[in-house]
């Protein structure tokens, strides 16, 4: 048997049905616009880690040290120098050399880059749309772009002139690489003639446990010296998942602000409205606290009816969306992007519903709560 304060704020929605209906589609929509805030940061975050691998490739060796000059090429002895200076340092766990140099593949019409490997890359984790990561020669992973361009699919074959020499190659996977140029991902071996030193990229790095990728980038650039081309630095995923995350946060928060408010006025409404009621109630002995709690209780079924339905719209949203803006980025989306929800996850996040409809009711609830059975009595 429920407390009668209870009981009456329960019923009292039904009393008022439309407006018990503006006041579940106001929670509604606040409690949406939270839970796909969250959801899409989530999202955004995981999309941040898989472009610039900060998870497996902490650190990254690049032209551009004080030793490099413009258009210039490293040297043999100076890659042996920077390779030496990598393998010196105890926090490195592995390390592999990238060369990138545009080719051309039948089928399409403009250039392709191709980024060819020194080395074992299985452990740089790039993120797969579909299929898996190269794993002997002739085989390369491509990005959506490439697909679109080629008209090609994951397990088709693909003509491939690097300059040097003509190879086929099997297309085993589609890799999360967000750009409108089309590119593949292969061996030196799948691609000869691209692992030059004229064509070096960069060279990945993982560290071990437990190693800083702070003093790590310090330690190997002092290790390099003032005339070295190298420098050791982090990976740059760019600033836009940040400012998106930010602004997309942003938004939803004012959205459950205006809900909070559309709570407030309806409850406020209602309780004008019964104010009679209130004023008989107190009169009979109904505590300040029995007030405040029956007057909260009136947005209790709405706002678990907002919840319930919040929770699969805002998943649905926040995959819609992410298709939507990686289409205007050229690639496809990795399924773990948009499984950002848990079943637990959903149901905490759920009661941003409750929590949106109680705050936006205690104003109103208060008044109620404090105002004299003879004040109540006399509004009416």
């Amino acid at each position: 048997r429920l407390p009668r304060p209870v009981g009456l704020g329960l019923a009292a929605p039904f009393a008022r049905p439309a407006r018990t209906l503006v006041t579940l589609a106001a929670v509604a929509f606040g409690a949406t616009a939270v839970i796909f805030a969250v959801g899409l940061h989530s999202s955004l975050s995981r999309a941040e880690a898989a472009q610039n691998q900060s998870a497996t490739v902490p650190v990254q060796i690049q032209q551009g040290g004080p030793g490099g000059g413009p258009n210039q090429s490293p040297t043999p002895a100076q890659f042996a120098t920077m390779t030496a200076a990598l393998r010196a340092q105890p926090g490195t766990a592995r390390d592999v050399s990238i060369y990138a140099a545009g080719v051309k593949v039948a089928g399409v019409t403009e250039n392709v880059t191709a980024f060819a490997f020194g080395g074992d890359s299985s452990w740089t984790g790039y993120s797969l749309i579909t299929g898996r990561w190269y794993r002997a020669p002739g085989e390369v992973a491509v990005n959506t772009a490439f697909l679109n361009a080629s008209g090609l699919a994951v397990g088709d074959t693909a003509t491939v002139n690097t300059g040097t020499a003509q190879v086929t190659v099997r297309i085993t996977g589609e890799v999360f690489e967000p750009s409108r140029e089309p590119r593949l991902y292969g061996s030196a071996q799948t691609l000869p003639g691209v692992a030059t030193a004229e064509n070096f990229y960069q060279t990945d790095v993982g560290l071990r446990p437990g190693t800083g990728a702070a003093a790590y980038m310090s330690s190997v650039n002092n290790a390099l010296g003032s005339q070295s081309p190298f420098a050791a630095t982090g990976p740059d995923g760019g600033k836009f998942y940040s400012i998106a995350s930010e602004l997309i946060g942003l938004l939803s928060l004012m959205v459950a602000i205006a809900a909070g408010l559309g709570v407030l006025n309806t409850v406020l409404m209602t309780t004008r409205d019964r104010v009679h009621d209130l004023g008989v109630f107190k009169s009979l002995g109904m505590r300040p606290s029995q007030v405040l709690t029956m007057v909260v209780c009136w947005i209790i079924v709405p706002a678990v009816l907002a919840g319930a339905i919040a929770a699969p719209v805002a998943v649905a949203l926040n995959t819609a969306t992410l298709h939507a803006m990686a289409g205007t980025a050229h690639t496809g989306v990795p399924a773990s992007f948009t499984q950002v929800f848990g079943p637990l996850r959903l149901a905490v996040l759920a009661l941003a519903a409750l929590v949106i409809a109680v705050l936006g009711a205690l104003l109103p609830a208060s008044w109620a709560a404090r105002a004299r059975p003879a004040t109540a009595l006399r509004a009416e």
